[in-house]
């Protein structure tokens, strides 16, 4: 990989910004942002040459021009429930090498295997979609008086049940493989339970592997079946992180993206930046989305975008 890139972020946030009018998505639109990481055995090649660390970098004008405070949460995951960790928040100034600095051989589940349901329930839970359960991640990112006073990061007692704020988002969720097949009908129950509930909430699922054997068969039925999920597969991700920002942005804002970007409700507003995110009015997501985005072919064969039928 090219880890001599230049990267100029400020010029890429325009850039994006300049998408998003054309797209009709207006400047007041705003959504806190998340990258969701596999950390898988088979990813790890191109996270521990930079390649992933690169896409990261690409992906922070998203929160630039979005977030409200600027910031894009990360969260990793391989197989199970011990294995889905909030690692922190990317910045502008802290995104170069972010996976190399902060993900490599350094995350619990490091070259492990892969299940999506359980990340998913940490960000529908962070991002104040579902009750979070903090029992179960009782030690996970505490410090010793944390564990000995049974004291979460986020200030709540372990064990009890609590709802952070709900917060508008969207979520960009890459992997190199496959959902394991027994995690499957977690993950739809999951995905199936937030659409019910209305959450506020977009998932992008970003499907980066060369090996075409590799069909993402189980994502492309996620993005068919829920109205708050695409996919964008990309084979070679070295060509797709050095593309131009006007590439980059045509392949990530498929129509349906933009369409919930359209349909953020009144009663949401952006709150002081500072974390405290996206009150909701009604609770309910408005539902629009296009229901005939036929599925195409974009440059060079690379990368295919996917959405309901």
């Amino acid at each position: 990989m090219n880890s001599k890139l230049t990267l100029n972020l400020d010029k890429s946030a325009s850039a994006l910004r300049l998408a998003l009018d054309k797209a009709g998505v207006v400047a007041t639109v705003k959504a806190e942002t998340a990258a969701i990481i596999d950390v898988s055995g088979s990813f790890e090649h191109e996270h521990e040459e930079g390649t992933t660390s690169i896409l990261i970098e690409r992906l922070v004008p998203y929160c630039m021009v979005l977030d409200p405070d600027r910031k894009m949460d990360v969260f990793t995951f391989s197989a199970g429930e011990d294995n889905a960790h909030y690692v922190g928040a990317v910045t502008p100034d802290d995104a170069r090498d972010y996976v190399t600095r902060n993900i490599v051989d350094r995350v619990p589940g490091w070259n492990g295997g892969t299940t999506y349901s359980f990340v998913l329930e940490r960000a529908l839970e962070h991002f104040g979609w579902k009750v979070c359960e903090e029992s179960h991640r009782a030690t996970q990112g505490a410090g010793f008086l944390s564990r000995l006073f049974g004291w979460s990061p986020s200030g709540h007692q372990h064990g009890v049940k609590h709802m952070h704020e709900k917060r508008r988002s969207l979520v960009l969720f890459i992997t190199d493989g496959e959902n394991d097949g027994s995690d499957e009908a977690r993950t739809m129950r999951v995905l199936e339970e937030s659409q019910k509930r209305g959450d506020q909430i977009y998932f992008l699922f970003i499907g980066a592997c060369e090996d075409k054997g590799v069909t993402f068969e189980f994502v492309q039925k996620i993005a068919h079946r829920f109205r708050n999920t695409g996919v964008v597969v990309i084979r070679d991700l070295e060509a797709f992180v050095a593309q131009s920002d006007e590439e980059l942005n045509a392949t990530l804002l498929g129509p349906e993206l933009v369409e919930w970007l359209k349909s953020s409700p009144a009663g949401f507003v952006p709150a002081c930046p500072s974390r405290r995110g996206l009150v909701d009015a009604c609770g309910r997501w408005p539902g629009a989305s296009l229901r005939n985005w036929p599925q195409r072919l974009l440059q060079r064969s690379r990368w295919t975008t996917t959405s309901k039928p």
